[in-house]
């Protein structure tokens, strides 16, 4: 996968995939619409920030990008937390007063998310994810046993942030990475947010409000966030939320919500330090975070901060910390977090603190790496190569590096060089998703297909939950190689990652319905009940809606062609 992938969008692509005639061609495997017909639907992209488009099932091609997320998403992705938290919901929770179960609590969080991934808000670069998941579990493992599984993401957004949603669900903003010092200051935030969540202050804030519901509390919640992402309308319209939402209500829940993080302050560090960190890191991660200005804008009062009392709390939780001695140099955590900034933040920024840490160290191999991964966004394919090699030079057997390298020669169009640097990557210990689907992709372009067929099978796996990327790009392989059923099922898989349940839905129904489709019969079939109450037809963006049509009487017959209408597309 191309690093500059992890950024911004791309032009809209069109993607062919099958339609709902009866007898779809068998063109590319079977998934082609024949001559004359619609292609179904749209096809939410595998980018952070998807276009709504279609795409083609012949080989990817690099396109255009941006280097910089569109600044209409984030109050869209505020917007998506609104929605799915006041109107997405089941109408046994939306109204009445909050008493919310675990089961109910979990529920609730799978929609927010699903909304989020809808939105494309998710960072899934396979290097930081790898190392982020595995701080993760070192967490949960000290904080014990649960009553409700965890999921932690990692979002894009230049704001310094973390949060803690129903059922389990944690985010960390990306800049909060790049803004931190170390490992144990990052783990420190996480420990901050589970202890939230194994301490269930959401159900117990609401149990204690009894004139609370659940559409209260989402306008409270999406108030503050489209409130802290600027002024003009999202400010606007944040704060009609946040007024329209029972103002004593929310002071009575937020009152509350200064205890809570001295609860949450206090588990955290015992969950911090039973994974084995230093306890001054929970005290350096809340002062950057309050030098930084934590809180989620200064348009919003301090009690509508997600984390209030941060000075405060530095003073009585953490003031045993603050004669502590600094942390060390943390020199993973440093390649993480320039990966993190060379992938998603300003080119400017990226090239001024590469460079000035350049001046220092000219064989900095991480800086060196991070503006070759620069130059790789804005496709400037030569100076990419250069800054891979130079890297590559310094820190010969780093397989991150090398799995890069094999993207940008598949990108130059010289497959041989990318499969010899794949192949090297997985010879060092590499196992990411990134890199084995690099190496499927590469012997495709050679022509490879069994070689290629075994090695998609093995992203996909290695993928998981993780690397939906993965899954689109095996499903549309297979499908061009004639198994549809296969090829449905992966891009099944694909959609309901990336938050689209009627998109899955139509492919794993599809994938049944294919030749050979009955090994996918249970799983399918399983999936398509799970996400039973998101399907409902929406209409396209560009679709106007009917006009209007007053009643006729009873008495008068309906005219019609007697035609029966085409069902060859769904929308």
């Amino acid at each position: 996968m191309s690093p500059w992938t992890h950024i911004g969008p791309l032009r809209p692509t069109r993607i062919t995939i099958i339609d709902r005639a009866p007898a779809p061609d068998r063109q590319a495997g079977g998934l082609v619409p024949g001559p004359g017909r619609t292609s179904r639907g749209t096809m939410a992209s595998w980018l952070p920030y998807p276009h709504r488009g279609a795409r083609r099932l012949s080989a990817p091609s690099p396109a255009p990008f941006r280097a910089t997320r569109p600044a209409a998403l984030v109050p869209a992705l505020a917007l998506a937390l609104c929605c799915a938290l006041a109107l997405a919901l089941s109408p046994a929770l939306a109204g009445r007063a909050l008493a919310v179960t675990v089961t109910e609590e979990i529920e609730l969080g799978r929609e927010i998310h699903m909304q989020i991934a809808k939105q494309g808000a998710i960072f899934t670069d396979p290097y930081v994810s790898q190392y982020f998941q595995k701080v993760c579990a070192r967490l949960l493992r000290a904080a014990g046993p649960q009553t409700m599984p965890f999921t932690f993401t990692l979002v894009y957004s230049d704001s310094l942030n973390a949060f803690a949603l129903p059922g389990g669900y944690i985010y960390l903003h990306t800049e909060t990475i790049i803004s931190l010092e170390n490992e144990g200051q990052m783990a420190a935030i996480l420990a901050h947010e589970i202890a939230h969540i194994t301490s269930r202050h959401f159900a117990l804030r609401a149990e204690k409000n009894s004139t609370a519901t659940l559409a209260g509390f989402a306008g409270m919640i999406a108030g503050a966030l489209i409130m802290s992402q600027g002024g003009g309308s999202s400010a606007a319209l944040g704060q009609a939320l946040v007024m329209g939402s029972s103002g004593a209500t929310i002071q009575a829940m937020l009152a509350n919500s200064r205890a809570d993080e001295s609860e949450a302050d206090r588990k955290g560090r015992q969950y911090l330090i039973r994974a084995g960190y230093n306890p001054r890191d929970m005290y350096g991660a809340f002062r950057t975070m309050n030098d930084k200005s934590f809180s989620l804008s200064s348009r919003i009062p301090t009690y509508m901060s997600t984390h209030p009392g941060i000075p405060a709390r530095l003073a009585s939780t953490f003031s045993d910390q603050q004669a502590a001695p600094p942390a060390p140099p943390d020199p993973v955590y440093q390649a993480v977090r320039d990966r993190v900034m060379a992938l998603t933040t300003d080119q400017a920024r990226v090239r001024n603190v590469m460079n000035n840490r350049l001046k220092e160290n000219p064989k900095d191999a991480s800086a060196l790496h991070a503006l070759g991964l620069l130059a790789f966004r804005s496709k400037n394919l030569t100076l990419a190569d250069r800054f891979f090699q130079e890297a590559l030079a310094i820190s010969p057997g780093n397989g991150e590096y090398l799995s890069d390298a094999g993207d940008l020669a598949y990108e130059r169009r010289k497959p041989e060089d990318a499969v010899r640097h794949f192949s090297e990557a997985r010879r060092r210990g590499d196992s990411t998703p990134q890199t084995i689907l690099g190496l499927a992709r590469s012997y495709e372009m050679l022509g490879r297909d069994a070689d290629a067929s075994k090695a998609y099978d093995q992203a996909v796996s290695a993928a998981g939950e993780r690397y939906p990327r993965a899954l689109e790009m095996a499903g549309l392989f297979f499908s061009r190689k004639g198994d549809a059923a296969k090829g449905h099922y992966l891009l099944g898989d694909f959609f309901r990652q990336t938050g689209d349940p009627e998109d899955s839905a139509f492919h794993y129904e599809a994938a049944v319905k294919a030749p050979g489709g009955a090994r996918y019969k249970s799983q399918a079939e399983q999936h398509v009940r799970d996400m039973s109450k998101f399907l409902k037809r929406k209409p396209k963006e560009d679709e106007k809606p009917p006009a209007p049509v007053a009643k006729k009487p009873s008495s008068e017959k309906k005219r019609t062609s007697g035609k029966k209408p085409f069902a060859g597309t769904r929308r």
